[in-house]
């Protein structure tokens, strides 16, 4: 393994020098998340409605060699990139990736906004019961 402009570089087993689609196994992932570490701590804007813009898809990869022949479901970057620019990366050949784990916090956000939803919509539906 190797470091190459901030990445960590994992060697391919395929003749191709990009190692952008290498597997890596681990049995956990820690994320730094120290409020120790952080500042301009805000809430996220309108995390449903974000959300809600984004399309999980199912594909194949155009080359094997970059995954495997099963399909595989996921996001498309640019799409992405519209709605969480600071979740996508941009390398040097202009191939983006997201990081899946930085959706982890909006989506969070968006039930909640939905759970508010839900008892609201279910206090008015008791009322009108009520008025029967």
């Amino acid at each position: 393994m190797g470091k190459e402009e901030g990445y960590l570089s994992v060697p391919s087993t395929h003749t191709n020098e990009n190692s952008f689609f290498n597997r890596i196994y681990a049995n956990s992932y820690n994320s730094i998340s120290d409020i120790r570490l952080k500042e301009n701590i805000k809430p996220l804007a309108k995390p449903l409605a974000k959300i809600l813009k984004l399309n999980g898809v199912q594909f194949n990869w155009k080359d094997d060699k970059k995954g495997s022949k099963k399909e595989n479901i996921g996001l498309i970057a640019q799409d992405v990139e519209k709605v969480f620019p600071e979740v996508v990366s941009t390398d040097k050949n202009g191939m983006k990736s997201v990081e899946y784990a930085n959706l982890v916090a909006p989506l969070i956000e968006a039930i909640k906004e939905q759970q508010k939803e839900i008892e609201t919509l279910r206090a008015e539906v008791e009322a009108l019961k009520k008025k029967r």
